[in-house]
Parts: C-alpha cells; structure tokens; sequence
C-alpha cells in the first residue's frame, strides 16, 4: 500500500535576487537555490510571517525587522512530497520510492532609475522528483539511509519594463539574458544520512546528520548562453524530539520540538547571503495511524529561521512530520 512520507503546502520567502555578472552563473544559482526551497528538511517556512526579535528584546533593529519581513513575503512554494514504502527489504535494505512535485514563485518590484515607476520582475521554478531510498539498522538505535534522486526543473522569467528609461536604457543590454528566459534541466541527487532515534516512556528523539550533493544540466537554456551546470551542496545536522501528551479517542496527541543546522555550498551559498543558518521549530502532532493508511500525523506548530536573511518566524502547518 502507498506510504505519504511527508505533505507540505507551505508559502515561504527568499532574498531578493542576487545579480550575477555572469548570467550562466544566475542561472545555475536559481536552480541550485529552489532545490533548498524545496527541500522540507532544510527550511521549512509558513504563514503569518512575523519578528520573534520583538519577544525577546524590544531593543531590536527596526529596520532588518521589515527588510526580512518584506523577503519572506516576497516569494511563495508549495511542494509535495509522496513516497511508496515497499513491503519487501531489497538486500536487507527497507526500501521506498521518493516522488515530489513544487512549484515556486517570486515576484519584486524593481527599481533601476531614481523617481520612475518601478519594474516587475517575476521568477518560477517548476519540479518534479523521483529516486530510490534505501534503510538499513546499524544496530538497535543507530540507522544509515541512502538515496539518489533525480530532479526534471523548468525555470521562467517575466520581467516587464513599466518605464520608459527601462525600456530604453535596460532592457537592451538584459533582454534574452538576464530577463524574459526559461530553461529546462536535469539534476542528480544523491544523499546520504546518519540516524540515531533513542524511544523513551515520554516519546523519542532522534538525531540526523544529512548531506545532499546536487550535479546538473540544463536541456535547453537561452541561446545566448551555454554549458549550465547547476551544483551545489548542503548538510544537515538536527535533533528533533516528540512528548506524548494525551490521547483523545484514537488521536494521540504529541508535543513536538526541533532544532538544526544547515550548511550550504557551491551555488546555493550567494544568493542566501551566507554559508550556513539555523532553524527552531516546535508544535503539536496528533497520530492518525488508526484512521487513515495515507499519511500518520498532522499538525501546526511555529518555525523560526536565524542566521540568514530570512530571519523570522512563520506559522507552520505538519504532515507526517517525524
């Protein structure tokens, strides 16, 4: 029977678009940046975007509060992972197919000239992924897992030049380059993860350190440019816990708590603005094993991003989380 791993419809924020001198470079660098995006183990952003700084210390800067508050509403994704676990181990291996799709989109105003009407610059990235993951036990509480993926992308660019020093001093020099694009390309995803998950009488935690490494290229790209080759890596080092609280007819209600640090690389890292950032997250779950075989829990919860320009928190919703 299909096995859900995880759903998630989430609208989440990025920076703004980091302007490469290269523009295969800016190419390569919005493939590389959305599989971040997407990728629900490496951020995880929501709704209701808010400043946790404003709890914590009302002598915060003001300012960063509303240029981070102003990128994470910029940028929206919604991607759904589904997996098939397989009744049968492959070689002692507990083995799964891995699928998603999502779709992402960005949308800025742009302001090139002083005191003109500011351009409309919209980005969106479209994907689908399919791989094979294989479990193994090391011994009673340590696992080992390994995947390869592959991802099909389709990027888009609409820029529209709503003035008229725009249409005449900028758009001759980005059109067809920078501006008004698509491409289409392949990636390949290995990874590779290290599992320690310890039951106690209140529940368990679990600790995860994940690496991802990203190769690929582009089947079709302007003709202005050639040889894209999107890279990029990144690892995760995390520990999330779950307390059982109570249960209500057959829901068991769990309170959840996570904490990770994500490493970036190659591609990734300019647009984001740094090399690494941490996340928080906590909620509540309730386990609904025993009344659907589609997926095993659901929640809400609160997620907060520090270290980056995504600085924030944001109102989360959890399928099948853990």
């Amino acid at each position: 029977m299909p096995c859900s791993k995880t759903l998630l419809i989430l609208a989440i924020t990025c920076t703004p678009s980091t302007l490469f001198a290269n523009p295969t470079k800016q190419l390569e660098s919005a493939f590389a940046t959305s599989l971040v995006f997407t990728d629900g183990d490496s951020i995880t952003l929501g709704y209701g975007n808010f400043d946790p700084n404003k709890f914590i210390s009302p002598h915060h800067n003001a300012a960063n509060e509303v240029d981070s508050l102003g990128l994470r509403n910029q940028l929206s994704v919604y991607a759904i992972p589904f997996d098939w676990a397989l009744t049968k181990p492959v070689l002692g291996y507990q083995t799964k197919l891995v699928t998603q799709v999502s779709y992402l989109h960005q949308k800025q105003s742009v302001r090139t000239f002083a005191d003109t009407l500011p351009d409309l610059n919209s980005e969106i990235m479209q994907s689908a992924k399919i791989g094979i993951s294989f479990k193994k036990p090391i011994s009673s509480k340590w696992f080992y897992q390994a995947s390869f993926n592959s991802h099909y992308m389709h990027y888009q660019n609409d820029y529209a030049y709503l003035s008229e020093q725009s249409e005449r001093l900028l758009k001759p020099l980005v059109e067809g380059i920078y501006t008004n694009v698509q491409s289409n390309a392949v990636i390949f995803n290995p990874n590779i993860s290290l599992i320690y998950r310890l039951p106690r009488d209140w529940g368990y935690y679990e600790y995860k350190l994940n690496v991802n490494y990203y190769y690929g290229w582009a089947l079709s790209q302007p003709q202005q440019l050639n040889s894209i080759n999107p890279e990029s890596w990144q690892t995760q080092n995390g520990i999330k816990a779950t307390f059982n609280m109570f249960k209500f007819y057959n829901f068991q209600q769990s309170f959840y708590v996570k904490a990770q640090r994500i490493d970036l690389g190659a591609d990734s890292q300019k647009p984001l603005g740094i090399d690494h950032f941490y996340e928080y997250g906590f909620g509540v779950l309730w386990d609904v094993t025993n009344w659907t075989d589609w997926f095993e829990n659901f929640g809400i919860g609160i997620n907060i991003n520090n270290g980056s320009k995504l600085d924030g928190g944001s109102i989360v919703f959890y399928f099948n989380e853990l």
